[in-house]
């Protein structure tokens, strides 16, 4: 009796898109935007290099999702749930803050960061298309956050309503000390992350004045 020769599973289409972004994330994070090549990415992802254009017709537009999957994904999450959220506006900065500091810690958006760092003067259109999907919506939405605490009463219209990213700083800093001075010396990741919020938090959030009367 021969054995029947057993069958390769099939995989599910649904499923590429995201093998060929961790895929092509792992390669940027190896050789960088402009040494990354797509027939390695296509083999690390077990498809074939045409199969990448049936979801990325660039490069470009791949590492633009990548941005969209590890970036984007923490302000999406807070834009849609803004609306019905009924905590104060500290609870939601602070679990705003904690999903940026997720995904440059323990996610693949440093990745992603570095390389605009590195070499976004030789890829100015990738530039661009970043600073419009992250930088100016989570600007917006810094400010969707304060206009609500202002109507609640919870915060003071000051000058960061129009510079909100200010609050984002010290996460960028954060990422930025890792890449840049990590094996000189090491930030404690609690720690830093409660002076952040603590900092935040004494910068926006109102409150009562101090009686000066005499």
């Amino acid at each position: 009796m021969t054995d029947t020769p057993k069958t390769k599973p099939r995989r599910r289409k649904e499923a590429r898109p995201a093998e060929i972004v961790a895929a092509g994330i792992a390669e940027f994070a190896t050789y960088g935007f402009e040494r990354a090549r797509l027939d390695r990415i296509a083999k690390a992802a077990g498809i074939s290099k045409g199969t990448i254009y049936l979801y990325y017709p660039s490069k470009e537009a791949l590492f633009l999702a990548a941005v969209e999957e590890h970036v984007i994904a923490v302000m999406a999450e807070h834009e849609s749930a803004l609306d019905h959220f009924e905590g104060t506006t500290g609870e939601i900065l602070t679990q705003l803050l904690r999903g940026i500091y997720r995904r440059f810690v323990e996610g693949q958006a440093q990745t992603l960061f570095r390389i605009l760092i590195t070499e976004g003067n030789r890829i100015p259109h990738v530039l661009t298309s970043y600073h419009t999907m992250t930088i100016k919506r989570g600007a917006s939405l810094l400010r969707r956050i304060l206009e609500r605490g202002i109507q609640r009463g919870e915060v003071a219209n000051t000058a960061i309503l129009e510079n909100p990213q200010v609050m984002i700083a010290p996460a960028m800093f954060f990422a930025l000390h890792n890449m840049m001075f990590s094996r000189i010396e090491t930030l404690d990741f609690d720690t830093y992350f409660e002076a952040h919020v603590e900092l935040i938090l004494n910068g926006v959030i109102s409150r009562p004045c101090p009686d000066t009367a005499t």
